[in-house]
């Protein structure tokens, strides 16, 4: 009796350890798709970062890359207004072989002090655009982030957000100086042209088509930096869209949003 009794009980263990290791099993076998899934999105997300820090290049690299530009090229790095300022600098010297013949001496007095606004707005333009090249802010910029190294991930994004800063800086200056530029130099052409002879009006419609070279050619540093943001956003998208899920394990409802990449 008591040998039967063993038996059983020992036949009794043996099922229950067997029924838990199979409810254990399937327990985890129905954790591990959704172990996988949130493994996954952790990737997903940590592949992610920082945008500074993925695009190619990097702000640290494109402001090296125009700090040696501008050591050989700074005196021709603004041609645009250069060019347009030469040119109305040309009328305004010129302009006092290509005048009407019929003008009044007060005429004649209001056509001599154009002739000179003309002459110092051109040659502004001119010097102007030297002294901006000989400031060299690519390479001050550089001397910025020196000091911050590469050793941890933020020194990493100090070290780009400061050189997006030394990009963004001369465009947003240039950007300004182009709307200047055009206007004065068309309005000195369209002075001089009203006491100029057939001739001269000619040479200074040429001219005040030139002013607007800052616009038909973009500055080296508004497309630096328009390039850097064109690079940065094709790493991310916005949020394009949100929308319901339903769970079809659970059957709850879920929002969510999606996050498209560019490449």
């Amino acid at each position: 009796m008591r040998k039967s009794t063993s038996i059983v009980l020992i036949w009794l263990i043996t099922l229950s350890f067997a029924f838990s290791g199979r409810a254990q099993a399937q327990t985890e076998d129905s954790k591990t798709p959704k172990d996988s899934k949130s493994s996954e999105i952790d990737k997903i997300l940590d592949g992610m970062g920082y945008p500074e820090l993925q695009v190619v290049p990097k702000a640290s690299e494109r402001l090296l890359i125009e700090a040696r530009n501008e050591k050989s090229n700074w005196w021709v790095a603004h041609w645009p207004i250069q060019l347009s300022g030469l040119a109305t600098m040309g009328i305004g010297l010129s302009s006092n072989g290509h005048r009407k013949e019929n003008l009044s001496s007060n005429q004649k007095t209001d056509a001599d002090t154009i002739s000179t606004l003309t002459t110092t707005v051109g040659a502004g333009w001119v010097i102007g655009g030297l002294i901006l090249g000989m400031q060299k802010p690519y390479r001050s910029g550089m001397k910025s982030i020196s000091k911050y190294n590469d050793k941890d991930k933020r020194s990493q994004l100090m070290r780009e957000r400061l050189a997006e800063e030394a990009l963004e800086k001369p465009a947003r200056i240039m950007q300004v100086l182009q709307y200047v530029s055009t206007a004065t130099n068309l309005t000195m052409n369209i002075a001089t042209a009203a006491y100029s002879n057939d001739e001269g009006k000619v040479l200074a419609g040429v001219s005040a088509v030139l002013s607007f070279l800052p616009f038909m050619f973009e500055d080296n540093a508004i497309m630096a930096h328009r390039k850097h943001i064109e690079y940065k956003k094709k790493i991310y998208a916005p949020i394009q869209s949100a929308s319901i899920r339903i769970d079809p394990e659970t059957n709850r409802i879920t929002p969510v949003t999606e996050l498209v990449w560019f490449f």
